[in-house]
């Protein structure tokens, strides 16, 4: 017999703020990296070129991880999680003592090598044991990330400010350690109940070989192959990696913002990020999952023009900000509630490692372009490109992507057939 209703609520909100809580740290040490950026450029005499290619590297390498999602189905989430949260925590340690650019970098790599169980594995788990609320748990889930986002500015600035960048980095490790334990102390030690298939039993080799089996079956579906192509080109504007990097940097050097007026506009970009998922996802569970996302890439496209017009002034750019955050930071939640509509009850790990580790893999090449293009072009020229990103892969998911019928738009047409 299932669990009652207010049983069930009380189990969903403590995945939610437990998960949440990991999924928020995670984004501060991204957000907090964005801040620190301009002045690891300084400090360390390097060019933002080299310092874009040496994160998307990071980024890159760090999300093809995902893909284990597959092999570990039998692997407690937990486990997964504290570990993950331990090494991103020592890897920010790395950042806040090195010497110079080699070991800041090493830092980077060994956060971003960490991180991977957080979406697929963190995703799969809310999916599996909250079905009937999968998509309000999973823009929840977004959402919590994103509340690290915002938080981390003015926290990140104001440490900053008062004792250096380094000091910076301890304050996102001390967080991140905290994560762990919360993890620790609050999951529930469940294994995933995927069946284990017959080439597991063979060894490494063969559970890997399985799991190309099931990669291959879910990319020859043709919406699943849009949905990932769509994602990797959205990657160059997308908020968390391109936005919380550059937009940053762009405050900062293109338009000469003190670290205040910096703090005090991510603050807002951030706000919008942590409302535009709630309220994009419900609306897309109100009018369907594939509109709401084509809607999302067009505005998106506009803000980030919108980004280029605003001028210097702060509260222009802040209410541009604003736009740019709740567009740029819906598209992950959207195109992933899209994307489950595909997925097999029994594939989830195996759906959301494939879509996490192509989707960031492959996008976080952005990383380094935009970085290139911000020091032989300008910043003007990058965010025509992020535009021009949202636009295309609103292409994309018209052209290849059509939606499968959606529940709740069944039962209204029936209600207004009858």
């Amino acid at each position: 017999m299932g669990a009652s209703e207010p049983e069930g609520r009380r189990s969903r909100l403590r995945d939610l703020l437990v998960l949440g809580y990991s999924h928020a740290g995670q984004h501060a040490y991204v957000a907090g990296l964005g801040i620190a950026v301009p002045f690891v450029v300084s400090a360390f005499h390097v060019s933002y070129a080299l310092v874009g290619v040496l994160l998307a590297l990071a980024t890159m390498t760090g999300s093809l991880w995902q893909v284990l999602a597959a092999v570990v189905r039998r692997t407690s989430s937990r486990i997964l999680l504290v570990g993950q949260d331990l090494g991103s925590a020592s890897g920010a340690l790395l950042g806040a003592v090195a010497p110079g650019m080699g070991l800041f970098f090493l830092g980077r790599l060994v956060q971003a090598w960490s991180t991977w169980p957080q979406h697929p594995i963190g995703a799969a788990y809310l999916s599996r044991r909250h079905p009937c609320r999968r998509g309000s748990v999973l823009a929840w889930h977004v959402t919590a990330g994103n509340l690290g986002t915002l938080v981390a500015p003015l926290a990140v600035t104001t440490v900053i400010a008062a004792g250096g960048w380094r000091l910076g980095f301890w304050l996102l490790a001390a967080l991140l350690a905290s994560t762990a334990l919360v993890v620790a102390v609050g999951l529930p030690a469940t294994r995933a109940p995927a069946p284990v298939p017959a080439e597991a039993t063979g060894g490494v080799l063969a559970s890997l070989g399985g799991a190309w089996s099931s990669f291959a079956a879910l990319v020859r579906q043709r919406p699943v192959a849009a949905l990932l192509v769509a994602g990797s080109v959205a990657a160059g504007g997308q908020g968390i990696g391109i936005l919380s990097l550059y937009l940053p940097s762009y405050l900062h050097t293109g338009l000469h913002f003190g670290a205040f007026d910096l703090g005090a506009t991510m603050t807002v970009v951030y706000a919008g990020a942590v409302a535009g998922p709630v309220v994009m996802g419900s609306l897309s569970d109100r009018f369907g999952h594939r509109p709401v996302l084509l809607v999302n890439y067009l505005l998106g496209s506009a803000a980030l023009l919108g980004v280029l017009g605003a001028g210097s002034a702060v509260t222009a750019v802040a209410g541009v900000g604003l736009a740019v955050g709740i567009f740029s930071y819906s598209e992950l939640s959207l195109r992933q509630t899209l994307f489950a509509d595909y997925l097999p009850g029994d594939a989830q790990r195996t759906g959301f490692g494939l879509f996490f580790a192509v989707s960031q893999s492959i996008g976080a090449a952005w990383v380094a372009v935009v970085g290139v293009l911000v020091t032989d072009v300008g910043f003007r020229a990058a965010f025509v490109l992020m535009d021009a990103t949202f636009a295309t892969a609103a292409v994309v998911v018209a052209a290849g992507n059509r939606a499968p019928g959606h529940p709740s738009l069944r039962r209204r047409r029936l209600r207004r057939r009858s």
